[in-house]
């Protein structure tokens, strides 16, 4: 399990470092869109419409990459990722099907990383937290 976990770790990681920074340096990765929808173009441009998201959203994912890639604070930059990898699944899966096994792949990793991960979110899951 341990080797698993570290190979997925690695894998998430790059693949949102890779991709974070593919966003700002397009040049270095040369990759075509795949055709979208009339329904992917609009979540799309409204996206970049709001003039700050996807730039917001790239850096997090860079820096989350890195943390994984790292192997610190783990089980927080997971959960961070996970929101993300669920839009990443949903978007491909909904809007844009060719897109399916990078998305399936994306959010496969990330909930098995946090199944592996399980044991540093008991405090989340406390039904009645008392402050100290």
């Amino acid at each position: 399990m341990k080797i698993a976990v570290l190979i997925a770790r690695i894998l998430l990681g790059l693949i949102f470092v890779v991709f974070g920074l593919n966003f700002f340096f397009p040049q270095v990765l040369h990759m075509a869109q795949p055709p979208m929808s009339p329904a992917a173009t609009a979540f799309s441009g409204g996206l970049w419409g709001s003039g700050y998201f996807f730039q917001y959203m790239k850096v997090i994912e860079i820096i989350s990459g890195l943390f994984l890639l790292i192997n610190r604070y783990t089980a927080f930059f997971l959960l961070v990722l996970l929101p993300i990898s669920v839009n990443v699944f949903l978007f491909h899966t909904i809007l844009v099907p060719a897109g399916i096994p990078v998305g399936v792949t994306v959010l496969a990793l990330n909930i098995f990383l946090c199944i592996g991960y399980i044991k540093y979110y008991a405090g989340v899951f406390t039904a009645k937290p008392t402050v100290s």
